[in-house]
């Protein structure tokens, strides 16, 4: 049996990224649709008819049997939505006393299918933030189009271009590194340009041979990459505390270095695991027995961002390394569910010519395993939960690896609590309980311990934000 979270003649949750009301006194309003499309492009969530917003105050539905029947009309009316993704039992009635509620939960939506739009594409496609619905940008739509496709972008091929554009220094060490983790690997006596095309650096056009996307990012000189790609973009910045300016960066553009992709990686990794602390040696190649599961799931959160970035949207790859915490954002939305990628098991991998890359020296051995050994290793580590923040109006996923520890004087959950707060002040308690792995109201209960002990409060009202006084 369905049921709601309903405490004197209101609901007990407040509206967010999964959570949205509608008053329904004078039919229903045309938003609806515009929440529709919001919730199926982005992370799916439940409307609700008959609350009255702000509030959160029980109205009811009139005639509900009625209204009932003018959704589903709708959702299967093309010229107001283009596509509907219901399935008979996600639109139900609640009775609250003598008045009546009507939920729509929606899912989110394959990419196959988004955008889910309301009448026109260009300005009826919507995404979910914070602060609620918003109209997406022709980039976004753009993006959303792009990852319809089983074909991965990089293995397009670029006309105008050759293995002369390639990096030779960038391919050889890639080749040594391919040779120390596989010596009797057969390619590895194939000449250069053999090789590039054998891992998919080079594709065929005709009697041509130009370079794929994936080649040109992970082995191009900077100039060409830029050619193809304009809004290429690798940063990473040291800071020796959590405030002043950086002391070291490695951004691409400067010509201070090859600033193509594989060069970005080792040069990365390398200061990435220079001091983090940990009881075991490390050998040279990061790789096998000498990893721990810390500097595994380092690297493993930093190619994720490698293998899933959207290279044409406009911020491509951020790491920044602070005294306490790594945080690595890149652009492009995840493709499949946040809590199906922290669960493991799946993996649909923007770039699939690139993850393949990296397999072929030791990385990415397992598909889908990524996120939920990041998620594992740092509450078995430092018992605290990995803060990934999806900016949807942004397109960036960020990911934040906090070297902290948790007060002995706070249950898990509670800590868990705080942990996705510090990241995500907006966070509803619906993402906390998918987040966490409970139910929404041990989530309440725990907030609400939290707010008598004074460690958190509201600010704001119901479109607000959490807040931390610790």
């Amino acid at each position: 049996m369905k049921t709601l979270p309903i405490v004197d003649g209101r609901y007990d949750e407040e509206e967010g990224i999964n959570l949205e009301f509608k008053s329904c006194l004078k039919g229903i309003p045309t938003s609806v649709w515009d929440t529709y499309s919001s919730f199926s492009n982005t992370f799916g969530g439940r409307i609700i008819l008959g609350i009255k917003d702000g509030s959160n105050e029980i109205e009811g539905v009139k005639k509900p049997s009625i209204r009932v029947q003018e959704l589903w009309n709708t959702l299967n009316n093309p010229e107001v939505v283009n596509l509907n993704i219901l399935g008979p039992d996600d639109i139900w009635t609640f009775e609250v006393g003598e008045k009546t509620l009507i939920v729509m939960d929606v899912p989110r939506a394959d990419r196959y299918l988004r955008p889910i739009y309301h009448r026109k594409l260009e300005t009826g496609t919507y995404k979910r933030n914070g602060e609620g619905d918003y109209v997406c940008k022709m980039p976004e739509i753009a993006s959303m189009i792009r990852d319809q496709s089983d074909v991965s972008y990089d293995t397009t091929v670029l006309d105008d271009t050759s293995f002369d554009d390639i990096d030779l220094d960038t391919l050889h060490m890639f080749r040594n590194e391919m040779a120390t983790v596989y010596p009797n690997h057969l390619w590895n006596k194939e000449s250069d340009q053999l090789f590039a095309e054998m891992i998919g650096a080079i594709g065929r056009k005709g009697s041509d041979k130009p370079l794929t996307v994936a080649g040109l990012l992970m082995f191009g000189k900077e100039y060409m990459i830029y050619r193809f790609i304009p809004n290429f973009k690798l940063d990473y910045r040291e800071y020796r505390s959590d405030i002043g300016d950086w002391i070291f960066r490695l951004v691409t553009g400067d010509g201070m270095w090859v600033g193509n992709l594989y060069n970005y990686f080792t040069k990365v990794m390398s200061r990435l695991m220079s001091d983090v602390n940990n009881p075991y040696d490390i050998g040279s190649n990061l790789k096998r027995i000498e990893n721990t599961d810390v500097h595994k799931a380092i690297r493993e959160s930093v190619l994720n961002a490698v293998i899933h970035t959207d290279y044409l949207g406009k911020d491509g790859i951020t790491i920044v390394k602070r005294p306490k915490e790594i945080e690595i954002s890149n652009s492009g939305l995840f493709r499949i569910p946040l809590e199906v990628a922290e669960r493991g098991g799946e993996s649909d991998p923007r770039n699939k010519v690139l993850a393949k890359m990296f397999s072929m020296i030791g990385y990415v051995e397992r598909a889908g395993v990524g996120v939920n050994l990041i998620m594992r290793t740092w509450k078995n580590h430092f018992n605290t939960i990995p803060g990934i923040e999806v900016d949807t109006k942004k397109g960036l996923v960020r990911i934040s690896l906090k070297f902290t520890k948790k007060s002995n004087e706070i249950s898990d959950v509670s800590q868990s609590i705080l942990d996705l707060i510090d990241n995500n002040p907006g966070i509803s308690i619906v993402d906390m309980a998918a987040r966490i792995g409970v139910s929404t109201s041990t989530i309440s209960n725990h907030i609400k311990s939290l707010r008598i002990a004074g460690i958190i409060e509201r600010v704001g009202g119901t479109r607000g934000r959490w807040k931390i006084n610790l």
